[in-house]
């Protein structure tokens, strides 16, 4: 499939919107009001523009534009409230200063919107934005006469798209939730909540239309194509227990679309650090490197997001590297000693020698602290899969960094040596494991930083990011399969992305359960997914089906506030909630059962004055909740109830 790589800017610049904290916002009639209606939706180009807002808007949903909380990418709370993963910043004292303690945190007058605590109050937000400026497309569409019907049906169909991806997070993120279908012309201050499933079943319908109309080809990097809308789609039928339909579209994806995965090294090889971290070339690495992931050689990208270094209007800066690598170069509290007790053993403060560190991992400060699970068993000792190799220079261990503190250089026999956890007595030689020592894929984490060269916070630069990739396709696809029973094609397809990574371990029929999809989801799509909203839209499928998952239970969907998948699987993988872990802080990691669903803004419900917005099970407010609209008629006719 040929694609465009151009990078569609426009001429008004969004930030104040963008960058808004309040969560009330949403409920401002504040679309996209720079446009003039009666000349931006009469042409390709006005339209391609519009659309182009709400593309440029889904990295913000993943990496933060806002400097004063880039340290927290809005992915890392779909991270930490998983099984994966846990906040290391262990510096932090307060439960309130801090994402540890979730049952302290969590409330719904809470920020949601800090780099020390959580962006769960971001997401909401942020996707209100979203749905607002695809409703702004919408709405107009249809009042413009004699605009080809083509055209008209691409465009409706990738605001479709954008409006679908919103609601299809929010739903599994906050449950019943306040609908929106066309654009807001006046003050309203009467919203109601409508009923999740509600929502699900228009967003299905939506992507329906627009897997018929949008296409296959984009005319720029970025730009929603119908694999995409396909792949969203896909998401909607598992989640209203449309399997067979699921299994069709995905069959369609993988067979029949132009797509395939990538199983050779292609691309721009990019080896940046040779002589500390040597890459042997591989597909994994190319794969992941941002110089070839939206380029027509990749075959496998259904769609990425356009952020790079040149576009200084628009880029948005990673940071993987700061999020996602151990704070390997603490001093004080945070030190690693050499074997003979000598402190200061580790620096980010040299540049451009035998050990630059900071350049060749970046100087992290474990905003993304991987479980064990995550870090080991899930891995199943298989030696040869590529996504967790040190020979190949895709994982980093930190046995693989060397004692560098220049002090130390012909005086001190360690220097240059391998780090040790432990010296030969069994003391431990690291005084803070949970954020100073663990292992990380390097091969997703590492993006050239080039502001930063001479700097010692080398942090990961902008750089396209995979939305959705075939892999993914499969997976879902596995799932589908699994949920029919059918469990040796779902074997089949998990195996197909484990034979690409080259591993030995593979599965039969009799090795399948969730558990199993859920674990190659983990290797696989680190930091692409989604993960809390992975594992609540699972969730549901477990409450809708009456399946028992691996752990020997069943659901059901009125009471997943008490009992669902997602907390079982962290109960079961992740070592730090609810096992009496404590951060050298004194902060103990805590999470409840209620927490599969976040807390509804509090200001937002207050800003409603003359109607009411429910909140979630296990949160204060619950118990003034009314009865959310359970049908789509309903919801849509109060949407006409404002001032014109």
């Amino acid at each position: 499939m040929k694609r465009k790589n151009i990078i569609l800017t426009i001429g008004v610049s969004i930030t104040g919107l963008l960058l808004s904290g309040c969560s009330e916002d949403f409920l401002k009639p504040d679309p996209l009001s720079f446009y003039e209606p009666s000349t931006t939706f009469t042409t390709k180009e006005g339209l391609q523009s519009a659309l182009t807002t709400c593309d440029k808007h889904m990295r913000h949903l993943f990496f933060s534009s806002d400097d004063n909380n880039a340290d927290s990418a809005p992915i890392n709370t779909e991270t930490l409230l998983s099984d994966i993963a846990v906040n290391g910043t262990t510096d932090r004292t307060s439960p309130t200063d801090s994402s540890m303690d979730m049952i302290t945190l969590l409330t719904p007058d809470c920020s949601g919107n800090s780099s020390a605590t959580t962006r769960i109050g971001y997401y909401w937000t942020q996707g209100y934005y979203g749905i607002k400026y695809a409703n702004s497309i919408i709405t107009n569409l249809a009042s413009i006469k004699g605009i080809d019907q083509q055209l008209h049906d691409e465009m409706l169909g990738r605001a479709y798209f954008h409006r679908s991806f919103r609601y299809l997070y929010l739903i599994f993120q906050y449950k019943d939730i306040p609908l929106f279908t066309q654009e807001v012309r006046g003050p309203k201050f009467d919203y109601q909540s409508t009923k999740r499933g509600v929502i699900l079943d228009m967003i299905t319908s939506d992507l329906e239309f627009a897997v018929k109309h949008v296409p296959a080809v984009a005319d720029y990097g970025g730009m929603v194509t119908k694999g995409a809308c396909r792949h969203l789609l896909i998401k909607c039928y598992l989640a209203q227990g449309e399997f067979d339909k699921a299994i069709a579209e995905a069959n369609e994806l993988i067979n029949n679309s132009g797509y395939a995965l990538m199983t050779e090294p292609f691309g721009q090889f990019v080896d940046p650090t040779p002589s500390v971290h040597k890459v042997v070339r591989n597909v994994i690495w190319d794969l992941h490197r941002p110089e070839n992931k939206g380029i027509s050689a990749n075959k496998e990208v259904i769609q990425f997001m356009v952020n790079r270094e040149e576009s200084q209007a628009s880029r948005v800066l990673i940071r993987t590297m700061r999020n996602c690598v151990p704070f390997w170069a603490g001093t004080n509290d945070f030190c690693i000693l050499t074997p003979d007790s000598k402190s200061g053993a580790m620096t980010a403060a040299i540049l451009n020698n035998e050990y630059d560190y900071r350049r060749a991992y970046g100087r992290g400060i474990a905003r993304i602290r991987p479980t064990y699970h995550a870090e080991h068993s899930m891995w199943l000792n298989d030696a040869t899969d590529l996504r967790h190799s040190v020979e190949h220079g895709n994982w980093m261990t930190m046995e693989q960094l060397k004692y560098n503190e220049p002090s130390l250089k012909g005086t001190n026999e360690y220097y240059g040596q391998n780090l040790r956890r432990y010296n030969d007595e069994g003391k431990l030689l690291c005084s803070d494991t949970i954020r100073s020592w663990f292992n990380w894929p390097h091969y997703k984490v590492w993006i050239e930083d080039p502001r930063k060269e001479t700097q010692t916070t080398y942090e990961g630069g902008s750089a396209d990011w995979y939305l959705f990739r075939l892999a993914e396709t499969y997976l879902l696809r596995a799932e589908a399969y699994f949920w029919k029973g059918e469990l040796g094609k779902a074997a089949d397809d998990v195996n197909t992305i484990r034979k690409r990574a080259q591993c030995s371990k593979l599965f039969t029929a009799a090795d399948m359960n969730m558990g199993v999809i859920m674990d190659e989801r983990a290797r696989e799509l680190f930091y692409e997914e989604w993960r809390h909203v992975e594992l609540s839209r699972v969730s549901y499928i477990f409450a809708r089906t009456g399946k028992t998952d691996e752990f020997g239970k069943t659901y059901t969907e009125d009471k997943l506030g008490e009992s669902n998948y997602w907390f079982e699987r962290i109960t079961k993988y992740n070592n730090y909630y609810n096992k009496g872990v404590k951060t050298r802080s004194g902060v103990e990691y805590t999470i409840a059962p209620y927490h599969i669903h976040w807390p509804v803004p509090q200001s937002t419900i207050d800003s409603n004055r003359e109607g009411r917005i429910n909140q979630n099970y296990g949160y204060a407010g619950y118990e003034h909740n009314i009865a959310p609209f359970d049908n789509l008629e309903d919801a849509k006719a109060s949407e006409t109830t404002y001032s014109n």
